[in-house]
């Protein structure tokens, strides 16, 4: 029923806390409720027995033997309605007589219930009323055994008396039984008004507890509705706004805190995004336009077929170009969405550096551009060798850009420690300390060196610092203008037995 009810109208987080805290404070008043009226159960109990005990030693004090025979002296005139068990037993046989006897109907709550019985357990005196309550044996022979006895027993009319019995004594003999009783309807009266006024207490106090819990609730979630405010105004498309941060060292500025922290993270991205689309949009047009305009003027004229040739080179390399952005663009795409897939597998580091060196001689012997590879030992790491040979291609395509020709490239492969060295050292015009911090990104170029003319696309070294990151690895430059870079890549080396 209650999960039907939560489909049909889920309940806010308030209303939540509201109705836990009603049901632990209704299992905390009950169980407050049942101690107490246990322990009050207890306390009236005891206090009843107390009064009877008193009554007792009333009667003890007004009871004396002498020569075997129990007298009675009610000297305070408290015990009066006490006569003798025979007298009792001739009043009930002389009604009996004459056929007008009928059981009395005593009042056990109002009469007074005392009995005294001597050593034979014989009535010596009595109230009337007292015939009213049913009396257990034991209740006569443990006082005879020099044994006090207390318990409640039941009237003829089903009400509840406690009875206490004692024994009288006489230098230390036991010579008669002392039984006094009182009913319990007073206390039970009394038990039963305070569990009507709990109960109709627990409803207001239920209902005042349940309102002050909720108007907490409300009170205690106000900086999370300021901060679903904000950032409703985020939504709209302004990241430059930031929640406010509450004083309170606690889980909202937690909270608050780390909203702030992705919103950075958010506008850093967009920002980026933008300003990568608009590159990449850039990037594309200018190709497309050095290919139109080519073709429009090749249309426009009757050239010579040698005209016509460089034409369709010129064509031809601006396509190579537009082939090689497109491919980039779709491989950091991938990256992006995490859609390519590493492979895990030991890759000779080493023997991969001589060999992209040896593919890339013709280029460095075509720019006057000695490139050197230096190895000493084997190094052998964890990875995607197609990936890696795309890492070593990128760094080694960018030296070689931006050197000049008698330049110098260097690629230097090493083991130091736990991890594998890569550097990759060139001649050529360096990079200012103001960009190095901006080398990674897409489509950066310094206006002075990093010229479109070169036909880079600007995103060899996005992709390069990319595969290093999914290495596991780290890659920084260190470069002075007009001396020459040197990109630095270290990768975990493979530590499987035999590597």
């Amino acid at each position: 029923m209650i999960q039907r009810v939560s489909r049909m109208w889920p309940p806010g987080v308030s209303v939540q806390l509201t109705l836990w805290y009603g049901s632990i404070f209704t299992a905390l008043f009950l169980l407050c409720g049942m101690v107490f009226y246990i322990n009050l159960r207890n306390s009236l109990t005891a206090n009843f027995d107390t009064t009877l005990r008193l009554r007792m030693n009333q009667i003890e004090a007004s009871v004396s033997q002498q020569n075997n025979v129990v007298t009675l002296h009610d000297k305070t005139g408290e015990l009066a309605g006490l006569i003798t068990g025979d007298a009792l037993d001739q009043t009930e046989a002389h009604a009996t007589r004459r056929g007008s006897y009928e059981d009395p109907n005593f009042d056990v709550d109002l009469d007074t219930l005392v009995r005294i019985m001597d050593h034979d357990g014989k009535v010596l005196y009595t109230t009337p009323s007292f015939r009213a309550i049913t009396v257990p044996a034991s209740s006569v022979s443990q006082p005879l055994h020099d044994q006090t006895w207390i318990g409640t027993v039941r009237a003829h009319n089903g009400q509840e008396v406690r009875l206490y019995s004692a024994p009288l004594q006489d230098d230390g003999r036991v010579y008669g039984v002392a039984q006094v009783a009182a009913s319990l309807t007073s206390l039970k009266h009394t038990l039963r008004s305070v569990v009507l006024e709990m109960l109709m207490i627990a409803p207001l106090a239920l209902l005042l507890s349940m309102a002050g819990s909720y108007w907490l609730a409300r009170r205690a979630f106000l900086p999370i509705e300021r901060l679903s405010r904000t950032a409703a105004t985020i939504k709209a498309g302004d990241l430059r706004q930031r929640v406010p941060v509450p004083r309170a060292s606690d889980e909202v500025q937690h909270l608050a805190l780390t909203f702030n922290e992705m919103i950075d993270a958010l506008e850093k991205t967009f920002i980026r995004q933008r300003r990568f689309t608009a590159d990449a949009s850039h990037e594309l047009r200018t190709p497309v336009a050095a290919i139109r305009s080519m073709t429009d003027v090749a249309v426009a004229q009757d050239g010579t077929k040698d005209e016509c040739l460089a034409v369709l080179r010129g064509v031809n390399l601006q396509a190579q170009r537009l082939t090689h952005l497109i491919h980039d663009l779709f491989t950091l795409a991938q990256a992006d969405e995490g859609e390519i897939c590493f492979e895990q597998e030991p890759v000779c580091l080493d023997r991969l550096a001589q060999d992209v060196a040896t593919v890339m001689e013709p280029l460095a012997t075509e720019r006057e551009i000695a490139l050197e590879v230096e190895t000493c030992e084997a190094v052998q790491v964890v990875g995607d060798e197609a990936r890696l040979i795309q890492l070593l291609m990128n760094l080694l395509s960018n030296a070689l850009t931006y050197t000049g020709a008698g330049g110098k490239v260097t690629l230097r492969v090493t083991a130091t420690g736990s991890d594998a060295q890569l550097t990759v050292s060139d001649t050529g015009i360096g990079i200012a300390p103001e960009h190095i911090a901006h080398i990674f990104e897409r489509f950066y170029r310094v206006d002075t060196a990093r010229s479109r003319a070169t036909g880079g696309t600007g995103l060899g070294l996005s992709i390069a610092e990319w595969v290093v990151r999914m290495h596991h690895g780290t890659i920084h430059v260190e470069s002075q203008p007009g001396q020459g870079s040197t990109f630095i890549v270290q990768l975990p080396l493979d530590k499987a037995p035999g590597s």
